[in-house]
């Protein structure tokens, strides 16, 4: 079998120099890995692990030769990496364009910042600031296979936030850094006194304009040769300076004029329009500045003669999710990033600023997801505290077109019934959630599904101070369904206009919510929470009718970690952490209500289990644990009794965390190194045959949290994980063992 990935949620580290963009592509770090956005195609095409910690920063190193051939990123496990563009004209979409060229642990301390840059002979130098503000410098060596540590930078108890390199066209090479002191100390590369290519950084500059501490700094050369700096600090302000050669550059204060070789370093304005903290510079190839606030607001600055003016003001004015982390500016795109991970897109056509589809997705731990009975979209909710819908965008795209509920709690289950979306959080509660007319219409725009709908509100809202979705005329008059589909796929729209209608709560847990099951067949939801007692880790049963409490039915000894109803509905499969599972039947009441009665329970497993799934004809159940064995276990009649015997039992390398079986008896199987494989069983033969491997980097790079086989879709995987990432493959038989 093949994998092609199909959609990519993922957005970017709530980090400050995290994102880079090119005509093409956006390059951002997304955890521990590194992904790309195809502008063209408007999706986020491959993934690439490469980090042992979050990914702090991405930065295109500055080379003599071709633009965005180089990347250096570095991450909060230490490790600085250079990479190299390994694009071919035969190369897939869903492969990464970059591979690691040099990789260097930096004393195993926290990197934030990093930033690189070529000489003329080819060799990088490369530098990075750790946690404790200590800055290194490396360079390659002749061969360019590793990194060789050039010094070690002390700024005596100050902070660095920010460094970059600049060159200048005289091959004078000089390092900015922003300080905490409100300064930006400048320091030159010195080669006289060089052995082995050992070169030297020296101070000779410090540039003070600041109140606060400087954040970001942005270097550019103008056509006049003039270079240009500028800083933006946590006064609000940004600070322009101009490095030129030219005898009549001078200012009318003496004390403004500083000099670095033959420049002349003059304070050029300072620039005043944001009222929060300047987080993000970016110079345009034509001189134009993007600074990136945390008012929310992203501004292009131009010069006019003597004075700088607004040009163009993007961002959202207002709103509930303040800031924002980093924007970049190239040709006529604008691309920002806030404090979520969001990813908004600006396209300059017909002298005006459009806005495009937002990358989004999950920025903490996915928790759970589940497709909804008729396989037309998926649901997710994670420990962000948001539930979010993806469904398709045309033939080739997904992308999320509604976020049902954004909550106050860590969410960690959540289930379709019917049309609505059930989820549980650590507050205890279940809370259910019926569509809105803006859902239906998102639906039928992006995917071309209508489904018939009566009575449904038209919006819902979450008031100041409540947890509760309503909704009220008089606040969803100014909602517009009329908007192009294009700007209702915003992070800024679907975040504050797609929530969904709370219609019920249901209480009885004592401890947050574990997880969720729904009936396929039945109004019933089945509901366990964490627990470390016998007496509170009874299964609870629900009415999604009359939203009544039906039972509780105790018997696992330690929390319930996964329940799911057969397809058929006859049955309800729970795994705990106690190691054991249960099979129980599902029977209806002459009260027109309904019970579960235990069949059957085993206990083979040596650890905890995390995961136990039904095949879609009901006739065995596969479960995984933290003993890193996965066991099928088939129904066998003995006496009239209904028993279930292990079938196959098969060992991984690390814990299983998560499994799905189709309608073709494959069984996907997610560890918690983050890889997924398949296998192909054999009912007949008992056999049990490995057919497809996805390394950390097509799968995931943190535990898988959920697998589902699309219920009308055999061939449609999706999968969720620990690392923020949810991916939608399509499997395919190509008649080869695939390891990717």
């Amino acid at each position: 079998m093949e994998a092609r990935v199909e959609y990519i949620s993922a957005v970017c580290n709530c980090t400050y120099n995290c994102l880079e963009v090119t005509d093409s592509f956006v390059l951002f770090g997304t955890n521990k890995a590194l992904a790309i956005y195809d502008l063209d195609e408007e999706k986020v095409t491959s993934t690439y692990f490469c980090h042992e910690g979050r990914v702090n920063c991405v930065r295109f190193v500055k080379t003599v030769s071709q633009p965005f051939e180089f990347v250096v990123s570095c991450c909060a496990g230490g490790r600085l990496i250079l990479l190299e563009n390994c694009e071919t004209p035969s190369s897939k979409k869903d492969v990464f364009k970059y591979k690691p060229l040099v990789t260097q642990q930096v004393n195993g301390r926290c990197n934030t910042v990093c930033d690189g840059i070529q000489l003329e002979d080819g060799t990088f130098i490369l530098g990075c600031i750790t946690a404790e503000s200590e800055i290194f410098m490396y360079s390659t060596n002749q061969t360019g296979s590793e990194l060789v540590l050039l010094q070690e930078i002390r700024l005596n108890r100050s902070l660095a936030n920010d460094l970059a390199f600049h060159a200048f066209e005289d091959g004078n090479i000089i390092l900015a850094l922003a300080m905490d002191t409100g300064a930006v100390a400048l320091y030159d590369l010195d080669k006289s006194n060089c052995t082995d290519n050992l070169f030297k950084f020296v101070p000779v500059l410090t540039l003070q304009k600041h109140e606060d501490w400087v954040r970001c700094l942005d270097f550019v050369t103008l056509e006049t040769g003039d270079t240009l700096l500028a800083t933006g600090g946590q006064d609000s302000f940004i600070a322009v300076w101009k490095f030129s050669k030219s005898k009549s550059d001078q200012s009318s204060f003496e004390f403004q004029v500083h000099q670095y070789k033959d420049y002349n370093v003059v304070f050029d304005s300072m620039i005043i329009g944001h009222e929060g903290w300047i987080n993000s510079l970016h110079w345009n190839f034509e001189g134009e500045l993007l600074s990136c606030s945390s008012d929310q607001s992203i501004i292009i600055w131009e010069n006019l003669g003597d004075i700088w003016m607004e040009k163009d003001r993007l961002g959202v004015t207002g709103g509930m999710v303040p800031g924002g982390c980093c924007a970049k500016y190239f040709s006529n795109r604008v691309v920002s990033s806030g404090f979520q991970g969001a990813v908004q897109i600006w396209n300059y056509v017909e002298s005006q600023w459009q806005l495009r589809p937002s990358i989004t997705g999950h920025f903490r731990p996915i928790s759970d997801m589940d497709y909804d009975c008729h396989g037309n979209y998926v649901v997710t909710t994670s420990e962000d505290q948001t539930t979010r819908i993806h469904a398709p965008w045309g033939k080739t795209r997904w992308h999320e077109i509604s976020r049902p509920q954004i909550h106050g709690h860590d969410l960690f289950a959540c289930r379709t019934i019917g049309e609505m979306i059930v989820s549980g959080a650590e507050e205890k509660i279940l809370r259910a959630f019926q569509p809105t007319e803006i859902f239906y219409t998102n639906l039928q725009d992006a995917s071309g599904i209508r489904v018939e709908h009566a009575n449904a509100a038209k919006a819902a809202f979450l008031p100041s101070l409540g947890l509760s979705n309503i909704t009220e005329d008089t606040q969803t008059a100014a909602i517009s369904l009329d908007l192009p589909l294009e700007s209702r796929l915003d992070e800024d729209f679907i975040r504050s206009q797609t929530l969904w209608l709370e219609v019920s709560k249901l209480y009885g847990h004592v401890f947050e919510i574990a997880c969720i099951a729904t009936s396929p067949v039945d109004p019933l939801i089945a509901s366990a929470s964490q627990a470390t007692k016998h007496q509170f880790a009874a299964i609870i049963l629900w009415c999604s009718k009359r939203w009544k409490n039906l039972g509780e039915f105790p018997h696992h000894k330690l929390n319930v970690t996964g329940m799911e109803f057969s397809p058929d509905g006859s049955r309800l499969l729970s795994v705990s952490r106690d190691r054991t599972w249960v099979v129980w039947k599902v029977m209806k009441t002459e009260a027109d209500d309904f019970k579960i009665e235990m069949i059957d329970n085993g206990s083979i497993h040596t650890r905890a289990l995390w995961v136990g799934t039904w095949s879609p004809r009901s006739n065995f159940f596969v479960t995984g644990a933290r003993d890193k064995k996965l066991i099928i276990w088939g129904c066998t009649n003995k006496d009239g009794n209904e028993k279930y015997e292990p079938a196959i039992t098969e060992t991984f390398s690390s814990s299983v965390s998560g499994a799905a079986v189709n309608s073709d008896n494959v069984i996907a199987i997610g560890l918690e190194t983050g890889e997924v494989e398949l296998f192909q069983y054999d009912q007949d033969n008992s056999s049990f045959k490995n057919v497809l491997k996805l390394d950390c980097s097509y799968a995931h790079h943190d535990t898988v949290k959920r697998l589902r086989f699309n219920p009308s879709k055999k061939s449609q995987l999706a999968s969720a994980g620990a690392d923020n990432i949810f991916k939608i493959f399509e499997i395919a038989n190509s008649g080869t063992i695939q390891i990717i």
